[in-house]
């Protein structure tokens, strides 16, 4: 394989990305685009659409209780630095690129 083939394909991959975000199942409905967290309105209740990042990441949050579907409440956006967030009644605090790969809703 060249090194044209190579990001062609990658080109093809993240349009394939793209189009599978747009298109998320939020609970029992279909929702076009989900809201990075961080462009949320602070303390409001969400729902969580989708968690995008590689396999670490996601079974981090699946971990924490941050799955698709359940519901959080946005503490604090702190400014492009740390959100804060409560979850199952726990407290967490996600830095700036991990809270914007979770897309939420208003719940």
């Amino acid at each position: 394989m060249t090194k044209e083939q190579s990001e062609t394909s990658c080109l093809l991959l993240s349009d394939v990305q793209t189009l599978c975000h747009r298109r998320k199942r939020c609970g029992n409905r279909m929702v076009q685009e989900g809201t990075p967290l961080p462009e949320t309105c602070c303390n409001s209740r969400l729902r969580v659409c989708a968690v995008n990042g590689d396999r670490r990441t996601c079974a981090k949050m699946a971990n924490m209780g941050l799955l698709p579907g359940c519901e959080l409440e946005l503490l604090c956006k702190g400014g492009g630095q740390q959100c804060m967030i409560k979850v199952n009644g726990g407290t967490i605090s996600l830095d700036a690129p991990t809270a914007a790969n979770i897309l939420v809703t208003p719940a």
